[in-house]
């Protein structure tokens, strides 16, 4: 290492003379001094040896290998169970090493922080693995499993090998529940056969059997069984057939204790927490629809709101999933800091009433926010500010206020005579309130009781000021927001989205450019546009709290459509129609469109540290109508840290158009079509690096004459996705992970064909895009 560090430190220098009789090669030299201390930290790390520390008698863990002969069990399950691994990676280990023994060092502890010590290799250790691996093949029902291990010591480094031999498993010949009680057998033998876990043919597996006893528990707690618990049931298997099958019984304990409850009394008491109820002083109460309400000094919320997030009722049965859903209903609302749901069994003629008593403690009702940030374009430099106000019991019934004022200012520097002021600032206001019900009549009882729903109302006004022109903009919006108990889907839909862009000045020399020296695209992006609307999205997940999946998946789906509900209200009225034969309102045509784009990702673990992430796009909008083309702001655009990297976020396509890459404006389309795979490895807790590759782009869904080769033709599409990779880190800071990407491209439709393989190729710093980003790409 030594030797290493010290002939490139003469290299290093040779250079540095060199280059002070080269003054115009400084910016190479300063680069290549840079790469050279790199390489020298590199060569430093990977010359030192792993087992520079390892006491006389110590091996250093260097690999573990897990060896199964069926094809049934996967390492990813079984490898958790292995209680020692080796330092992975070598690097850090290496790092650690870099530094001599114990040191006081400031610099020589932080270096120890960064690698990681070694691990030394643990005979006891070993041998726990071995069990604890036989345990869990039988779990999974190999019950003539043999797990062995082999540990080859030599060079102060132990290599430990482990093999399964799973023999052939056990599996289930019947299966059937045996309780003595015509009601609950009723239940059981009446549940849909897709809520039947164990099959006959299936694996012997404890975890299988835990989810069956699990499900059967639950269907019965919620069909007034209050009493009834898992540790009651359990399973009689006979395994003496001598064919390797089971047969199977569910029976229960003691089924005498087991009855079915009635709710008696729901009281609610509000504003208490749970852990003061002594101090809780009551100062009024109200009887609500057959619920009870207690209040101490503040009603922070309405009889009404209450009652209509309890699903539990007087007079029927125990349900355990009503308790839930009252319980996450309650935590949802904003002005709830917690909910406590409780059963009660009181001394009551009847044994099988319950009492229910539901505690809500107040939240923090008001929240602010603001932000400040410096910004430069194109070495304007300027400043933005954002504050936001949240009030989250507006009426005393979780309604959410929340209103948000943004503001920019920006020093540019003058490019004409005409320009009145060299400034450029922005203003916005963006007011929302917010309802924890459905605002839609006839449906509001059939959806509460199935989903979580809110109504959302916004209004927006912003307003830019440029030195070449002023642009003000308004939103109106009408949406109702929903998920479901487990919150695996979500859902919205937008009853009303009017958006109006206008344009009320443009400088003398800002209009002359735009009628002579721009295409028509350009200009259009520059006129007043009015668009009105309703869309939906949702998205599904298969995540679910709590629960490990090895492979995670999510499901986005958007559609939306403008200008049909303003067309039909214009035909019936009979309104007048401009020279062009379009309806118009303040004098401006409105777009009508559909746009709908569906996206999917997922990502598949190998192991603790190996992850591959898929993502695929696609999405269609066509104007129709008298529009001819889309608002700019409703197309697509394509490059960016979350599109196909080595492309800067809106200079890529559409096709194989080719454009100035200093002007942004025509790189839009109708069409977007997108791939992308990712490599993830956990180097570190906190740090993970990642290896990519992006394909797609965007195409025009009509053959516009200012965008050349941007026209979607089945004939040659095939061609025209660009192809971008490069590497990673993402950095785990607990409540974020900050994302540092640099991307180059591969393959660039925008060149002619026959050069539009570019890996490697021309100017590097051209084709690639570096990129910092908060959270996953996908």
């Amino acid at each position: 290492m030594i030797v290493v560090n010290g002939i490139i430190t003469t290299i290093l220098n040779m250079l540095t003379v060199i280059s002070t009789g080269r003054r115009n090669l400084a910016g190479f030299f300063t680069v290549f001094k840079i790469i050279a201390v790199i390489v020298i930290f590199c060569l430093s790390v990977i010359s030192c040896s792993t087992t520079k520390y390892i006491p006389e008698g110590k091996y250093l863990l260097d690999a573990v290998d897990l060896k199964i002969d069926t094809k049934d069990v996967s390492k990813v399950e079984m490898e958790p169970f292995i209680q020692q691994t080796p330092n992975d990676p070598k690097f850090r280990l290496k790092i650690y090493n870099m530094v001599e023994g114990d040191t006081n060092k400031w610099f020589d502890r932080k270096i120890r922080k960064i690698g990681e010590p070694p691990v030394i290799y643990n005979r006891k250790l070993e041998q726990q693995s071995v069990r604890e691996l036989t345990i869990e093949m039988k779990n999974k029902g190999y019950l003539n499993a043999k797990v062995t291990s082999e540990a080859d010591t030599a060079d102060k480094k132990a290599k430990v090998a482990y093999f399964i031999e799973s023999n052939e498993p056990y599996r289930i010949r019947s299966y059937e529940i045996r309780i003595p009680d015509t009601r609950i057998d009723s239940i059981l033998q009446n549940r849909r056969s897709r809520n039947v876990i164990i099959r006959p043919g299936s694996l012997f597996d404890m975890s299988t059997l835990e989810k069956e006893r699990s499900t059967v528990n639950s269907l019965l707690r919620n069909q007034g069984y209050f009493t009834s618990t898992e540790s009651n049931l359990h399973y009689l298997a006979d395994t003496t057939l001598n064919s390797h099958q089971v047969d199977l019984t569910l029976v229960m304990n003691d089924a005498s204790r087991v009855k079915p409850y009635y709710i008696n009394k729901v009281t609610v008491y509000s504003g208490v927490d749970p852990l003061e109820i002594e101090s809780y002083k009551i100062v009024d109460s109200i009887h609500y629809k057959g619920i009870t309400i207690f209040y101490d000094s503040v009603r922070f919320l309405r009889p009404s709101v209450i009652n209509n997030n309890i699903m539990i009722r007087s007079g029927e049965f125990f349900r355990e999933n009503r308790g839930n859903r009252t319980y996450n209903n309650f935590n949802q609302l904003g002005n709830v800091g917690r909910t406590n749901v409780q059963y009660v069994e009181r001394n009551y003629p009847d044994s099988t009433l319950l009492d229910c008593d539901i505690y809500l403690t107040p939240g923090n009702i008001h929240s602010m926010q603001a932000g400040l940030d410096g910004t430069n374009k194109a070495g304007d430099l300027g400043v933005a500010a954002n504050v936001s106000y949240g009030h989250h019991n507006l009426f005393n019934g979780a309604e959410w206020f929340n209103i948000r004022i943004r503001g920019a200012y920006e020093f540019v520097r003058a490019k004409s005579t005409d320009i009145v002021t060299h400034d450029f600032y922005e203003f916005g206001i963006n007011p929302t309130l917010t309802f924890p019900k459905l605002h839609l009549p006839f449906i509001g009882k059939a959806v509460k009781d199935r989903f979580h729903v809110n109504t959302r109302y916004g209004i927006g006004f912003d307003v830019q000021k440029r030195p070449e022109y002023t642009r003000e903009f308004f939103n109106l919006n009408w949406t109702v927001l929903w998920n479901n108990e487990r919150q695996t889907i979500s859902q919205s839909l937008s009853l009303l989205d009017i958006n109006y862009v206008m344009m009320p000045w443009k400088s003398g020399e800002f209009q002359n450019y735009l009628n002579h020296h721009v295409d028509s695209l350009t200009k259009y992006s520059y006129e007043d546009i009015f668009t009105a609307g309703i869309g939906y999205s949702l998205i599904f997940t298969n995540r679910e709290s709590g629960r490990y999946r090895q492979r995670l998946y999510t499901i986005r789906f958007n559609a939306e459509s403008s200008g049909n509900v303003l067309k039909w209200m214009f035909d019936l009225s009979n309104a007048k129609k401009s020279s062009s034969g379009q309806y118009t309102i303040f004098g401006n045509p409105f777009a009508q469109y559909v746009k709908g784009d569906m996206d999917f990702s997922q990502t598949i673990p190998f192991d603790r540290k190996n992850t591959l992430a898929f993502h695929a796009a696609i999405g269609v909008a066509y104007p129709y109508g008298k529009s001819t083309i889309l608002p700019g702001v409703k197309r697509y655009y394509a490059g960016g840290p979350t599109s196909i990297r080595g492309w800067s976020t809106r200079y890529l396509g559409p096709g194989s158009y080719s454009a100035d890459e200093g002007d942004p404006t025509n790189h839009v389309g109708d069409i977007r079509m997108e791939l992308s795979g990712e490599y993830r490895y956990k180097w570190i807790n906190w740090l993970e690096l990642a290896a990519f590759i992006d394909a797609g782009n965007i195409w025009t869904i009509k053959n516009y004459a200012d965008q050349p080769g941007g026209y979607f033709q089945l004939s040659r599409f095939y061609k025209e996705p660009a192809i971008g990779t490069g590497v990673g880190f993402r950095i785990d800071l607990g409540f974020l992970i900050i994302r540092l990407d640099g991307g180059t491209r591969v393959y660039d439709p925008a060149l002619p064909e026959g050069n539009r393989w570019t890996f490697l190729k021309g100017n590097f710093s051209r084709n690639s895009a570096f990129y910092l980003a908060i959270g996953y790409p996908f």
